[in-house]
């Protein structure tokens, strides 16, 4: 008896060591996503920007704070999941399989802002938001 709980135990911790794994979303599947949100993030900054009469610099910083609650609020509270995620049946996780916290969903949500960050999943695996945030993309509802 003393032998079975032993070997059960080292099962037990040899499944934490384990990696975790993943079927990630595909390029197309990722690709989908951009264009959803970004539509509905494109039509709530002019509206916004409609309603206050906002000039082209003052939208571009509506379209900051846009961005900053759609992402944080879908993700973080929409379990992992954005409008786009919803429809391709992607979610973003934690490369670790740890809950998402709001800090990096915030962190992956401003990474998205630098230069030319589209653009870099074009020539890796991930877009560096994914890389730099220890996130991932995929499938799975």
């Amino acid at each position: 008896m003393d032998s079975f709980n032993q070997a059960k135990n080292s099962d037990l911790l040899s499944d934490l060591q384990e990696p975790v794994a993943f079927d990630h979303a595909s390029k197309g599947q990722r690709f989908a996503n951009l264009l959803i949100d970004g539509v509905i993030l494109g039509v709530a900054q002019n509206i916004f920007a409609a309603i206050l009469g906002l000039g082209t610099f003052e939208a571009i910083g509506i379209g900051l704070v846009v961005n900053l609650a759609y992402y944080t609020g879908m993700e973080g509270f929409g379990g992992g999941r954005t409008v786009g995620k919803m429809v391709t049946g992607t979610r973003v996780v934690s490369t670790n399989g740890e809950a998402l916290t709001t800090g990096r969903i915030l962190l992956r949500t401003v990474c998205r802002w630098v230069p030319f960050e589209p653009f870099s999943m074009l020539f890796g695996d991930a877009p560096w938001h994914d890389t730099w945030t220890d996130t991932a993309v995929v499938k799975g509802k």
